[in-house]
């Protein structure tokens, strides 16, 4: 093969005055029709001054028909001998060439053609077959392996209302009879209701366990499909293969993704809705599944379709909230239970219930990255500042030490994060206060203060409105130190303006607006329209600006009256960078209004371990960075 990258290609005048006047072309190769011709040079040649690596140059010509009249006029004129000319040959492409490329087509064509015909073959013959199986997932509960594996109830910590509900369905499954002596009919079907990591689709595992009969699940968007009737097609497979294993249970988890309301603006679609009302038919329909038992799961209680959860579907609506204190308890208990602890798990879980409110999904996070912050340090046991440093790591990421601050930056941070602690250390209906840090987190925040919240349902106006004095305390901070605001704000801003409109919008907290409460804008109509005038929106507004102006106020006044403290716990948060309840404490007293809920600090106080704090067990090596 001829490399023609390295080749160079000459115009006609360096052609005839470097090569041709001073007898250097050997050969001359002429492709009829092509505008390049490959020149050929003798051994040695010698090209501008240069010896000649490659002997093979090109020729850029606009015509070639008349170019080797052109080459023999040009020897002619210098006096060449008819046998010492150059030597020109024309190549044209013949049959075997023509053969050959006609050749590699065809067989191109061949494979084609062939691999066409194996994915035809695999295809079923009724065009819509394959789509409109139901892949559902069959639990083979007898089988040893899957009773090895099996998730019981009293695997599932907390839970205790929901389990005992769903304890009817298996009890009913295993003992009919019991019940139909007394007159009583089972519930047709139970919906589990509550936000995302709450237990939902865990519980439902637990109760494919405990029935001993057949469990059919299914997700909800493997019914979703672009062609149309797909859906129906798998809900009628679902439900005729429930009825041939009778008695047994069907589980739809996100039903949401097929159970939105119908007719419903324009995202509905006739796919969906037609494959809700095959769902519909097949749970109580004109003919009754008996012994089939219908379970399904969503956190969007609130698009789903009213017939969908009328009675005779979905009889009990079981609510599954966040975990409370005590499950919270039960839950790490169950979990730190697993783990290499230096204290006794009913010891650690109170504390750690404590501190970790809002949580559920998150539990077991919490515990594991506890083992794997032990583990970094080479300890042999999970100490409480483990679950500490887990508990941070969660609640406001990892800490960045390597992200240094300006001194400048630094002292706004301090007096920012001292501004919110101060002013929750002095009003009485905030949460308290655990503590403060100016170490920069992995989520872009620069400190943060750490309050411990409460298990409650109902606050009065008074508590939200010292809920938004701390959270404006770190502005309120920075506008008295350094009479200048910063953007370290926005968080407690917005959190802020949500709760003013919440309070005059939703829980009638205004004297102007009055008790009334409207939607929030992500629940309003379809269209997008409010529910009140323009005139009515701009009062909310005026007096949301109103409340908040207020607010900041109180908190301005509040901070100029403990100025002093403010300057020294900021001073000392400066110098330590994290400081515990014990420690502020000490630096500014204890809270006007007595002592509020807390922990026992017992194992828990200082700060985070870092690399360069740790003296007893060293990291190992491949943990350095």
């Amino acid at each position: 093969m001829v490399n023609t990258q390295i080749e160079k290609t000459l115009s006609w005048n360096e052609f005839v005055s470097d090569l041709m006047l001073k007898g250097e072309v050997d050969q001359i190769h002429i492709v009829p029709g092509n505008d390049t011709v490959r020149i050929k040079l003798h051994q040695g040649a010698i090209f501008q001054g240069k010896p000649v690596l490659y002997p093979y140059m090109r020729l850029q010509v606009a015509d070639t028909t008349r170019l080797e009249e052109k080459i023999r006029k040009i020897e002619q004129d210098i006096g060449v001998k008819v046998e010492d000319q150059v030597s020109i040959s024309y190549w044209r492409p013949g049959a075997t060439e023509s053969i050959g490329a006609m050749l590699i087509v065809c067989g191109i064509l061949a494979m084609v053609l062939m691999l066409l015909g194996r994915s035809l073959k695999k295809m079923p013959t009724d065009m819509m077959g394959g789509m409109q199986r139901a892949k559902f997932v069959r639990v083979d509960v007898q089988s040893q392996q899957n009773k090895d594996k099996a998730i019981r109830f009293k695997d599932v910590a907390g839970l205790r209302e929901a389990k005992q509900e769903m304890l009817e369905f298996v009890d009913y499954l295993k003992t009919p009879d019991r019940y139909k002596e007394l007159g009583a009919k089972i519930p047709r079907g139970a919906i589990l209701l509550g936000p995302p990591g709450c237990g939902k689709t865990l519980l439902a595992r637990a109760v494919a366990s405990e029935a001993g009969v057949p469990f059919l699940a299914m997700a909800g968007s493997e019914f979703v499909e672009m062609i149309g009737g797909v859906g129906a097609a798998r809900v009628r497979d679902l439900f005729k293969e429930a009825k041939k294993k009778a008695p047994c249970i069907v589980y739809l988890d996100e039903i949401d993704a097929i159970g939105r309301k119908r007719g419903g603006g324009p995202s509905s679609s006739s796919e969906e809705e037609s494959t809700l009302n095959q769902l519909l038919v097949e749970m109580d329909g004109m003919e009754t599944n008996k012994g089939v038992i219908m379970l399904a799961s969503t956190n969007r209680a609130d698009v789903l379709d009213n017939a969908l959860l009328r009675r005779g579907r979905f009889d009990r609506h079981i609510t599954i909230d966040l975990p409370t204190m005590i499950e919270r308890r039960e839950i790490f208990e169950m979990y730190t239970k697993k783990l290499k602890t230096s204290t006794s798990a009913e010891s650690l879980s109170p504390k750690l219930a404590q501190l970790s409110p809002g949580m559920s999904a998150d539990i077991a996070n919490v515990c594991n990255e506890a083992a794997i912050h032990a583990a970094r340090y080479s300890k042999t046991i999970i100490e409480p500042v483990d679950f500490q440093h887990a508990l941070e790591r969660i609640i406001a990421g990892a800490a960045k030490r390597s992200r240094l601050l300006s001194p400048s930056e630094k002292k706004v941070v301090a007096y920012h994060e001292s501004g919110h602690a101060l002013v929750g250390w002095m009003l009485k209906y905030t949460d308290a206060l655990l503590r403060i840090s100016i170490v920069p987190r992995t989520n872009n925040a620069l400190g943060f203060t750490q309050f411990l919240p409460q298990d409650k349902k109902l606050y009065s106006k008074q508590e939200l409105f010292e809920r938004m004095c701390m959270a404006l305390g770190g502005r309120a901070a920075e506008v008295i130190i350094f009479n200048q605001t910063t953007t370290g704000a926005r968080d407690d801003l917005d959190r802020v303006t949500k709760l003013a409109f919440e309070q005059i919008r939703s829980y009638g907290m205004n004297e102007n607006i009055g008790p009334i409460a409207f939607p929030a804008e992500a629940e309003g109509s379809i269209t997008g329209g409010k529910p009140y005038s323009k005139k009515l929106a701009a009062t909310m507004d005026e007096e949301a600006r109103a409340m908040i102006a207020h607010a900041f106020s109180k908190t301005v006044e509040l901070l100029e009256a403990n100025k002093d403290k403010l300057h020294k716990l900021s001073g000392v948060l400066l110098e330590k960078e994290v400081l515990n309840y014990e420690e502020i404490k000490k630096l500014i007293g204890p809270p006007p209004f007595g002592e509020k809920n807390t922990i026992e600090t017992i194992g828990w106080e200082g700060d985070l371990p870092s690399p360069d704090t740790i003296p007893a067990t060293e990291p190992r090596k491949d943990a350095e960075i």
